[in-house]
């Protein structure tokens, strides 16, 4: 039994033992079919049958093997006809001595590569849109923190003035209690005074009046710039703890989107594998 034989004879458990659907077609040098068995992804019947002789064209791989006695390699991609690509490889098969025996043809499926070319070619749209999408969210929670940043100056710059107010607040109060003073001390000269005192007296009565007056505005006013100063502080506080989310917000975008650049560039690589293996 000569080498061509050899494989002949084991051609089944070649077929069994290949993880892709595959068929084998064993053709000794002068057309002569050793064994053959059709891929299930070729459309029609198997043409060749074991013990018939065949003539090959120089364009079929197998006639090309058997013309030059060299390796054929060819890819055929899928088409209306063929629901699979597949590869036909078609090796030629020398004796120990280097006599040219015939030749050995295997077709195996793609079907695995082709779906994982698919797989790899919706994972890199999928990757590009989220990748799109991620750096829109990543620009607009840096320009969000921005814009906060610059509401928070704006409150802490509100608080500061409220807080002048005191001073002012302070002053006026200060000018009230005097007033008042002032304003007991020209009534008792105006009871002092008599008759010729009254209508100093009136005066004094009115000055009193308006110092407790603006006394009590000056403390409903103070306890209305308490209040404001009490709601600015907290919004303040949830503006900037928004700032600082925002901000860990960008960071984590950008570390999305480099992890998407890194998964684009993983797709290209299996994109690359799916066509080479």
């Amino acid at each position: 039994m000569n080498k061509l034989e050899s494989l002949a004879a084991s051609a089944d458990v070649m077929v069994a033992a290949n993880p892709h659907s595959c068929g084998i077609t064993i053709v000794s040098k002068d057309g002569l079919i050793q064994y053959s068995k059709q891929a299930d992804f070729v459309p029609g019947e198997n043409p060749f049958k074991v013990g018939e002789r065949h003539s090959f064209p120089p364009n079929n791989g197998i006639g090309q093997c058997i013309n030059s006695q060299k390796p054929i390699y060819e890819t055929v991609k899928k088409d209306d006809r063929l629901p699979v690509s597949f590869k036909a490889n078609c090796m030629p098969v020398f004796a120990d001595d280097g006599e040219f025996l015939g030749v050995f043809n295997i077709l195996v499926s793609y079907e695995a590569q082709d779906n994982l070319y698919a797989a790899a070619q919706n994972i890199a749209a999928t990757t590009e849109e989220m990748a799109a999408t991620t750096n829109e969210l990543g620009d607009t929670a840096l320009k969000l923190a921005q814009e906060l940043g610059k509401v928070k100056v704006g409150g802490e710059s509100v608080l500061t003035k409220i807080n002048k107010t005191d001073d002012i607040l302070k002053f006026v109060s200060d000018v009230a209690a005097n007033s008042n003073l002032l304003g007991l001390n020209a009534a008792i000269e105006a009871a002092r005074a008599g008759e010729q005192g009254r209508g100093f007296a009136v005066v004094a009565d009115e000055i009193r009046k308006m110092a407790v007056n603006s006394a009590q505005s000056v403390g409903e006013i103070k306890k209305l710039l308490q209040d404001i100063h009490k709601d600015t502080t907290e919004v303040v506080k949830i503006i900037q703890l928004t700032s600082e989310l925002s901000k860990r917000q960008a960071e984590a975008t950008t570390e999305i989107s480099s992890t998407m650049q890194a998964l684009s560039s993983t797709v290209g690589e299996v994109e690359r594998i799916a066509e080479v293996v």
